[in-house]
């Protein structure tokens, strides 16, 4: 969900940096995107669809965890009974290592399909907001709808009005 919250203020200003402004009068407003998102009603959907995703990835890391430490217990055992050749040590050792980067790459696929998963579910979120976003332009002629964050002095703040088109109770 990390990558979804820095992602919001770029998303706000390229959305909506391309509505036509007028050269003579332009009225800017700004916004406060983390208060809208997570107020939305699809924001904890997604939340909790995220989270699930991310403990199952989680849990398929940790059983192959698991299981590389089971066979470095294994193969520990078998080398303090004097059971293994060298040569059967050799290729535990090299079992050990290709399990373990196996696992690295595992994990850095994880974090991948987390993001992608992030990203597809918060898209209808991004679109709905978008949405409202334009509508309030139009509705009160602002030419531009900036972030909070970005934002160091005059500008109208257009928060409720956001919510209000979105449906979110003030």
């Amino acid at each position: 969900m990390k990558n979804i919250l820095n992602l919001i203020p770029v998303l706000v200003v390229v959305a909506l940096m391309f509505f036509g402004t007028s050269a003579n009068a332009q009225k800017v407003a700004y916004i406060s995107a983390d208060d809208i998102l997570f107020k939305m009603p699809a924001y904890n959907r997604i939340k909790l669809a995220s989270d699930a995703y991310s403990k199952q990835m989680q849990k398929m890391l940790e059983a192959k965890e698991t299981q590389m430490q089971t066979f470095y217990q294994s193969t520990m055992d078998k080398a303090q009974k004097g059971e293994l050749t060298p040569q059967l040590e050799k290729k535990a050792q090299q079992q050990l290592e290709e399990m373990q980067s196996n696992l690295q790459k595992d994990a850095a696929s994880a974090d991948k399909k987390l993001a992608d998963k992030e990203a597809e579910l918060a898209k209808p979120l991004y679109e709905e907001l978008d949405a409202a976003l334009k509508k309030v332009a139009k509705e009160n002629g602002y030419s531009c709808i900036l972030d909070k964050k970005f934002i160091l002095y005059g500008a109208i703040d257009a928060t409720a009005q956001v919510k209000t088109a979105l449906g979110i109770i003030l």
